[in-house]
């Protein structure tokens, strides 16, 4: 009797050592379904992340090489318009014409971030929009210079057709340029407002351009002197002539002897003084003289 007590409660304890085992084993293969189930998923979410990413450096790669054109559009434009717009103040230099009172901005440094930190634009788009926004203020530069000097040949008219004196009125070396220099008689600084070309004395002097003669005779400064008038509000002055070959009002032409070279009036020896006068106002002949 005992002994049969024993096996029993042994029998007991088996079974309930098996029940736990199963338990155990249940639980276990829950949870290694529901790992395997959260990893499949974890598996394609991630295979979905790396196809958003590869689609997004796709469109960030596509985005440069855009703005990559467009920098390259503008980086063309810039050149053409800052062309245009050292023909436009070379033409205002031979109109001599005062430059242009539009501000050209310097490049604009873009450097716009978000609140995070971040760049709204990329360095490519950045470099455009700066070029962009110097491109607009020499366009307004160029178009400033344009819009006066169609206005001002405009004006000028049949004045054009007088002829801009290139000429050299005589041919020599140039003793004293035009600007301030030291007084030839020992009166400290002074302003030239010509040139003084060496030459023999009886040498011809030619009109630097076709116009029209308003003065011909004597000065007490510059001795023997002509005026000759080319339109457009510019003359030209031939100064300390020992002869006038020509007479007020008459039309000369370009090249043609007006009067011959001397020491007539202010002047230390024989040479031709020379002026050009816009409005009244001494500029520098090298403008017009060809070279």
């Amino acid at each position: 009797m005992p002994a049969a007590r024993v096996i029993s409660r042994a029998a007991r304890g088996w079974r309930l050592a098996t029940a736990l085992v199963l338990v155990a084993v249940a639980v276990a293969a829950a949870q290694v379904w529901r790992a395997e189930r959260q990893t499949a998923a974890l598996r394609d979410e991630v295979a979905w992340l790396h196809t958003r990413l590869g689609d997004g450096r796709e469109l960030i790669a596509r985005q440069r090489r855009e703005m990559a054109q467009v920098a390259g559009a503008v980086d063309r434009l810039a050149r053409t318009t800052a062309a245009l717009g050292e023909r436009g103040a070379e033409a205002r230099r031979l109109a001599h014409m005062a430059e242009s009172r539009v501000e050209t901005p310097a490049l604009v440094n873009v450097a716009a971030r978000l609140d995070g930190g971040g760049s709204v634009v990329s360095e490519d788009a950045g470099r455009a929009l700066e070029e962009l926004a110097w491109v607009d203020g020499q366009a307004a530069v160029a178009s400033d210079s344009f819009a006066v000097l169609t206005v001002l040949l405009k004006d000028r008219g049949e004045d054009v057709s007088r002829g801009v004196p290139t000429l050299w009125p005589v041919r020599g070396l140039v003793t004293s340029p035009f600007g301030v220099r030291t007084s030839p008689y020992g009166e400290g600084r002074e302003m030239h407002p010509g040139i003084d070309i060496s030459a023999h004395y009886g040498m011809p002097v030619r009109a630097a351009g076709s116009g029209e003669v308003t003065f011909a005779g004597r000065d007490p400064g510059y001795g023997g002197l002509v005026v000759v008038a080319h339109g457009g509000k510019l003359d030209t002055l031939y100064a300390h002539l020992s002869a006038l070959y020509v007479r007020e009002g008459q039309r000369v032409h370009g090249g043609q002897a007006i009067g011959a070279v001397g020491a007539t009036g202010r002047a230390t020896g024989a040479h031709l003084h020379y002026e050009v006068r816009v409005a009244g106002a001494p500029v520098d002949p090298r403008r017009y003289l060809a070279k």
